[in-house]
């Protein structure tokens, strides 16, 4: 019965990203499957099936995606990386701190749940921080998912704002395309390419890394691609399963109880939002200039949704999405591993 579940699920999500697509809604995959599903959640209607798996083979497929673009001049391109990586991981905990602050004086909520709420790490982890300092989980998931989906709503139309977004897909599918023959991977090298990515990814999630099926799926990948010496290609259909596979998940967390939340929390969310949409901005203004990098791309590195959303997004409209992928995991650790800290350092 789990598995008719699942398929009738699936099912919802593609029929959510072929509504969207006719609607010309950016990033339909993502964005549609999460609509269609969260209906189904909110009216109680969402079957039951293990939605972990769900999101173990979506992240895991996402880390493929990722571990392509390593090469052995990986330790240079981090080396590159660490000073930019830092700053906008310090200035995400400071946003977070003021979002958190501001929500606290809003509301009546309580300053723990505020601050847990507010906070720009993954929606796993700050329920999982919450249910440590009873903070109220509703508030916590409401606020989360408002950020998360505000925020990928906004990022889908980045590309055609700043405009260049399919000469950058092209020049990136072409790169990929015009790889000699004996550069790439062969047939017989996709079984070893497919297990080592789930035992990397299975090993992270299981010593509870952040977004460890993502990291662990990539690192595994990678060190395939630096093993023998060659590349594979990620089809596309692959990436749009794993979109629709997020946007399932997603969409489960859209409970009634976080809907009944909408009245009173909409506002203070909305305000809260914003706060860290303007901080975001100025985070990638900085970046920009320090770094010459086009704005869309510092703009993604600076926004705090999923590290997952973020990715598959950098690689839709061309950005490096590896690069996009090392902000947002030193983001989500800085915040996992110093923002408890700091917040029971109040309490």
């Amino acid at each position: 019965m789990q598995l008719v579940g699942f398929i009738a699920t699936f099912l919802v999500g593609i029929l959510g990203f072929f509504l969207f697509k006719l609607i010309r809604i950016p990033n339909p995959a993502l964005l549609g499957s999460m609509f269609s599903t969260g209906v189904l959640s909110i009216t109680g209607y969402y079957p039951s099936f293990p939605a972990w798996l769900v999101s173990f083979l979506a992240n895991a497929a996402i880390g493929v995606m990722l571990g392509r673009q390593v090469d052995r001049n990986i330790a240079r391109r981090m080396r590159e990386l660490a000073g930019y990586v830092l700053f906008m991981g310090a200035g995400m905990i400071g946003l977070s701190l003021v979002s958190g602050y501001a929500l606290y004086r809003m509301t009546d909520i309580p300053f723990s749940t505020a601050m847990v709420a507010s906070s720009a790490g993954g929606i796993t982890e700050m329920l999982a921080f919450g249910m440590s300092v009873n903070a109220d989980l509703a508030v916590v998931a409401f606020v989360q998912l408002f950020r998360v989906v505000s925020f990928l709503a906004l990022i889908s139309f980045l590309p055609s704002v700043a405009g260049g977004g399919k000469e950058r897909r092209r020049r990136t599918t072409q790169s990929a395309l015009n790889r000699p023959a004996q550069d790439r991977f062969s047939p017989r090298h996709y079984p070893v390419l497919i297990a080592a990515a789930l035992t990397g990814g299975y090993i992270a999630h299981v010593l509870d890394v952040p977004a460890g099926s993502m990291l662990g799926a990539m690192i595994a990948s990678g060190a395939c691609v630096l093993a023998l010496g060659r590349v594979y290609r990620f089809d596309v259909r692959i990436r749009y399963a794993a979109q629709i596979g997020l946007g399932l998940v997603m969409g489960q967390r859209m409970t009634p109880a976080v809907v009944a939340q909408l009245g009173e929390l909409f506002l203070p969310a909305f305000i809260t939002t914003f706060v860290m949409l303007l901080g975001s901005v100025f985070l990638a203004f900085i970046l920009h200039k320090l770094s010459r990098w086009d704005f869309v791309t510092c703009f993604l590195c600076a926004s705090p949704a999923g590290l997952s959303q973020i990715t598959v997004f950098a690689e839709e409209i061309g950005v490096d999405a590896f690069t996009a992928s090392v902000f947002h995991t030193v983001r989500i650790l800085g915040i996992v591993i110093v923002y408890p800290w700091i917040i029971l350092a109040v309490l």
